[in-house]
């Protein structure tokens, strides 16, 4: 089995809804940001990552590292992806648009949640801790 490593952001609204990215011929959403580069620091992989994808730098903004996770990827077959996942909460609500390989951009939130196919590494570690209002602390 293949191995990916990635860096992602769980990017809260004021109001608390969570962005969520879905790449061109996926079905799945996902949280935004990418694999790590050569000579990359995870954080530097963020930064770099949030930048193509949705234009946006946080290069100056808190980034905190709430945890990793190891799970199947979705896009890719007999892959594992080990996603290095970091907090960013937003001072106002943004109008992202989708840029380099995705698709679609859009804030989700806790009523809407279950109308989305969600990707494995953030159905499976960040929802719960989403919906259970760890992030609002």
């Amino acid at each position: 089995m293949d191995k990916i490593v990635i860096c992602s952001a769980v990017m809260l609204a004021p109001e608390g809804d969570l962005l969520m990215v879905r790449k061109k011929g996926s079905s799945y959403f996902q949280l935004p940001g990418g694999k790590v580069g050569p000579e990359e620091s995870r954080e530097q992989t963020l930064i770099r990552e949030l930048k193509e994808e949705l234009r946006y730098d946080v290069s100056s903004m808190e980034i905190s590292f709430i945890g990793s996770h190891s799970t199947q990827a979705v896009n890719e077959l007999n892959t594992e992806v080990v996603g290095y996942i970091y907090l960013i909460k937003l001072a106002e609500r943004y109008a992202f648009e989708a840029y380099e390989e995705l698709e679609e951009v859009l804030w989700i939130s806790r009523a809407d949640w279950q109308s989305y196919q969600w990707a494995h590494l953030a159905s499976e570690f960040v929802l719960p801790k989403w919906l259970s209002g760890d992030f609002d602390r």
